[in-house]
């Protein structure tokens, strides 16, 4: 699992993980996407049902992910920047999308793909559960993404679809029906990924290949094919001892057996490469095996655009350009999100004392957005084939799932209360409508139920006063800020996910219930 690092309580997840016999990973720091850690019992062997109800809470809180270890990898080594706008082509379920958001410190945009429609869904789940407001989850054909604006993207990751042979570490079953012709038949939707990735990086940009398969027809292969059709890539150092210190690692492999050989053309790209400037740039790419480790086995190489321009491949201009008139986009639908109208972010200021400049809208929910999301992908001019342009200020030619994070709900065309998913970003703009807590009142709430407003307001004095609905209750416990949502009626009713009250439970010193 990784450490939350966009999360102000991270240091006290990190003391419930060693009370719990966790130790960090060595190899996996912090920087770069969130601190690896390991725990001392086997997957799903928990020690007891405490450590189950801890760790999970964790977990469906954000405050933790679980991935496997060698799974985090790829994002430390692409270097990401506060900032950056980056691609993450294969992105479902999410584990590196989230990563890359916390590389980002959630200040840029993770555009992240994913083809089908049932994993897509956990992208957006996924998102929800870390709380970023730094993503945007579209769904294509990696092999067919439309052009972003310019000048492209500064960091891509393809971890692309493989044959998992690196995996037989937990899935041993592997063994008993991989074949070589596994990654033959995954070599061309490989390469076409890559590829189409090469042509959305930014000058000067860095992309990250990785499969969690050892065989060289799904790794260097690629590797020698891409570097063999875009002369504007070079592969670079992956920095891999600097990144991930202590980790054993191999050079990739410039020469490999070919167990069915065969003399078609068709096969040319599966045989090691005759070029000697490709063969000698191949031990570049790092393989991680996993018993050198005690992990997983995974594949990496790190390509960077050095070709000339101030775009990506794919974005530079033609001579039909300035002939072409610009293009008008396709009119929204309901299921997009749209700006937020001025008046309903006026109205968040007067009754909460928050202030937006700009956010989305879609059905009941208010969406923050990061500055990036809407200044560079939704504001940005686009490209399109043939030379022809669209202004900004709209999604297509993206099929958006969401961008951004939920903080706000509407009902009935009203403003009711921030979300819990959110509260973690929302509650340090408010002003309006937040009151302190002590120990005593929370406890009992937890144990007995919200208490009448008048009982409330004998320890909370400003609850006297405020009118029914949403409220903010803040409350400091041992250096770590609690933020919790409630509902103000005839009670004083915490809102509160099962997650969130089983850690301010443990927080308290409670048994947490099961």
């Amino acid at each position: 699992m990784r450490v939350n690092p966009l999360r102000e309580d991270q240091e006290w997840v990190r003391e419930i993980l060693h009370s719990l016999g966790g130790k960090p990973i060595d190899w996996l720091p912090e920087g770069g996407g969130g601190q690896g850690w390991v725990m001392p019992w086997p997957r799903g062997k928990w020690p007891s049902n405490d450590a189950k109800i801890l760790l999970c809470a964790l977990h469906d809180s954000g405050r933790i992910t679980r991935q496997e270890a060698v799974s985090m990898i790829p994002v430390k080594l692409l270097d990401c920047k506060a900032g950056h706008h980056v691609l993450d082509m294969c992105a479902a379920p999410g584990s590196k999308s989230t990563q890359l958001c916390e590389a980002i410190d959630d200040d840029g945009v993770v555009v992240a793909n994913e083809s089908n429609p049932g994993r897509a869904n956990l992208l957006v789940s996924n998102s929800k559960r870390v709380g970023l407001t730094s993503m945007v989850i579209i769904r294509h054909d990696g092999r067919h993404l439309p052009r972003c604006p310019n000048p492209g993207f500064d960091r891509i990751l393809i971890d692309a679809p493989c044959s998992g042979s690196g995996t037989t570490r937990k899935n041993p079953e592997l063994w008993e029906k991989w074949t070589e012709r596994a990654g033959r038949k995954l070599n061309p939707l490989q390469v076409a990924l890559v590829r189409k990735g090469a042509m959305l990086l930014a000058p000067g940009g860095r992309m990250v290949y990785s499969t969690c398969s050892m065989d060289p027809i799904e790794n260097e292969a690629v590797v020698a094919e891409i570097l063999r059709t875009c002369e504007f890539l070079t592969l670079v150092d992956t920095e891999i001892d600097e990144k991930c210190p202590g980790i054993v690692s191999r050079d990739g492999m410039s020469t490999w057996p070919q167990l069915n050989p065969k003399n078609d053309e068709d096969e040319k790209g599966l045989l090691p490469p005759e070029e000697t400037e490709i063969a000698t740039a191949l031990p570049l790419c790092q393989r991680i095996w996993g018993d050198e480790n005690d992990s997983g086995g995974f594949f990496v190489a790190s390509f960077k655009h050095v070709g000339d321009g101030e775009v990506a491949q794919a974005l530079m201009p033609t001579s039909e350009m300035a002939e072409r008139p610009v293009s008008e986009p396709p009119p929204p639908t309901k299921n997009h999100e749209l700006p937020a109208t001025p008046d309903l972010l006026e109205a968040i200021s007067e009754e909460w004392g928050a202030d937006y400049e700009k956010m989305f809208t879609r059905g009941s929910k208010i969406y923050t957005i990061s500055n990036e999301i809407n200044d560079w992908f939704w504001a940005g001019e686009r490209m399109l084939r043939r030379g022809g342009k669209l202004p900004g200020c709209h999604w297509h030619p993206f099929q958006v799932i969401q961008a951004g994070l939920p903080t706000w709900e509407i009902r009935k065309g009203i403003l009711q209360r921030p979300t819990s998913k959110g509260m973690h970003i929302t509650a340090v703009k408010l002003s309006n409508r937040v009151h302190e807590i002590d120990a005593d009142l929370l406890k009992e709430i937890l144990l007995k139920g919200g208490p009448d407003k008048e009982d409330a307001a004998e320890t909370i004095s400003t609850i006297r006063d405020e009118t029914s609905g949403g409220v903010v209750l803040r409350f400091n416990h041992e250096g770590v800020m609690w933020w919790l949502p409630a509902w103000l009626g005839g009670k004083l009713t915490l809102m509160l996910p099962d997650c969130e009250r089983a850690l301010l439970t443990y927080a308290l010193g409670l048994e947490v219930a099961p």
